[in-house]
């Protein structure tokens, strides 16, 4: 190879990385908060980037170059090798792990070095993925793809599972993936919710499930034994009385109130829907 086209080489490769860095940034800055890159495109531009500090000194060794040039080299060959293993780690740990797929759909965790570890439900869009639902909290890699279905002629996302790590528990999910199938198939939602409660209804205390109703889709959090409402009306039920419910309203308004405990047939998802309809009512 003639030095002069070497030379050209390195040129190149500096200004690639250079380019790199607006970018990654432009990338991370002009999608939406609910999009994220597919395979971890965005991490793999960095990384990129940041290796090929790593080849232009040696790529240019032993060729005339001006004093800045050199300079620039060394400065960025040394910063690179420095940093190389701490910034290789953090971004391996933050390239997204494919747990579930079907079509156009798919399940996807983020091991996430500064926090939590968190898994998304998403609607592939070419390179993007567009969040549906977070399905936090996630226990790593003790979710397998086995434990979701994707039923998209009902237009259903669910997934369960139980834990019996650190303290028994479990994790449930019925969620929409189509809004229209999922309020036309309501009655095998509803028998849907039901059955998964009742089938890992004794781990409810110890862990969390999220029941979307096909009707209005009021949300329903189940978290270590209380209960969070999401509708028109956001409330969070206290079951932890001994003879009595406690809820407590957030929206659209501050209030407390106390309800007899056989006032209230169950807190199942059911039972928890026809509370709600009783609070929309005015029937406090």
């Amino acid at each position: 190879m003639s030095e002069s086209l070497r030379y050209k080489i390195v040129l190149w490769v500096v200004w690639v990385q250079i380019a790199l860095l607006p970018i990654w940034l432009c990338m991370g800055c002009l999608i939406a908060h609910n999009q994220s890159w597919r395979w971890g495109l965005d991490t793999w531009v960095f990384i990129v980037g940041f290796l090929l500090g790593l080849v232009a000194l040696p790529l240019g060794s032993g060729l005339d170059k001006p004093q800045f040039f050199k300079w620039w080299l060394r400065i960025n060959f040394c910063f690179t090798l420095i940093l190389a293993l701490p910034v290789l780690f953090v971004c391996s740990e933050s390239l997204p792990t494919t747990v579930a797929e079907d079509d156009e759909y798919i399940v996807y965790s983020d091991n996430g070095f500064f926090a939590n570890r968190s898994a998304y439900l998403a609607r592939k869009s070419g390179l993007l993925a567009e969040t549906i639902f977070d399905l936090w909290p996630y226990e790593g890699g003790q979710l397998k793809s086995g434990d979701y279905r994707f039923d998209k002629e009902r237009g259903v996302f669910y997934g369960s599972k139980i834990y019996r790590i650190r303290q028994n528990g479990s994790r449930m999910w019925v969620i929409p993936l189509n809004r229209e199938n999922y309020t036309r198939n309501e009655d095998y939602v509803y028998h849907l919710i039901d059955s998964l409660y009742y089938a890992h209804g004794e781990w409810i205390d110890n862990d969390d499930a999220t029941f979307i109703l096909p009707e209005s889709f009021t949300r329903i959090d189940y978290t270590h034994g209380n209960v969070k409402i999401t509708d028109s009306i956001s409330c969070d039920i206290d079951n932890a009385f001994t003879d009595s419910i406690a809820i407590y309203f957030n929206y659209p308004s501050s209030n407390k109130i106390r309800l007899p405990k056989d006032s209230v047939s169950n807190l199942s998802p059911t039972g928890v829907h026809n509370l709600i309809k009783q609070l929309k009512g005015g029937k406090r």
